[in-house]
């Protein structure tokens, strides 16, 4: 069951469009709170003359990040395994069982090491894009639930409509 919602016994893995969708939401909250502090600060200031940031700076930012990210979807994360984009979308993540498996481990082994991996000079510019693109697989699996034994599964409920 999640949120209220009974999972059949074959999950429907979601869609990449929807995935997408979900993901597009999400950084556009996460561009919302971000924006504001790179204008505030002389971070931004700094990137747009191509300055080297401090490692004060990107661990300020990034632990800025990730308050407001847990902020905005920790509590849909932990009960129903979703953002909420994908809360919009009508989808859930879950393990492979189908069961949800809380925002700690979500964020734990979903999210931050991607994430943190993200930072190593040189290749974790490009980690991200190699994350993304594994959601061609056939499984529909991106880097981050290999890494994290999860799978994006639609739970939107299917509407019996009846024409007569």
């Amino acid at each position: 069951m999640i949120g209220g919602l009974e999972l059949s016994s074959e999950v429907v893995l979601a869609s990449r469009w929807s995935r997408f969708g979900a993901t597009s939401i999400d950084v556009i909250i996460s561009m919302a709170f971000n924006i504001p502090i790179i204008l505030y600060t002389d971070i931004g200031a700094r990137l747009i003359s191509l300055q080297a940031l401090s490692i004060t700076d990107v661990l300020l930012s990034a632990i800025y990040s990730m308050i407001a990210y847990i902020l905005c979807h920790g509590y849909l994360l932990h009960k129903k395994g979703q953002t909420i984009g994908k809360y919009v979308f009508g989808i859930s993540i879950v393990n492979m069982k189908g069961e949800l498996i809380g925002f700690p481990k979500i964020y734990l082994k979903r999210n931050l090491p991607v994430g943190m991996a993200a930072y190593i000079p040189f290749i974790g510019g490009y980690l991200p894009l190699a994350d993304m693109l594994f959601i061609f697989r056939k499984d529909k699996r991106c880097m981050h639930d290999l890494i994290a034994g999860t799978q994006v599964v639609s739970i939107a409920v299917k509407k019996d409509t009846d024409f007569n």
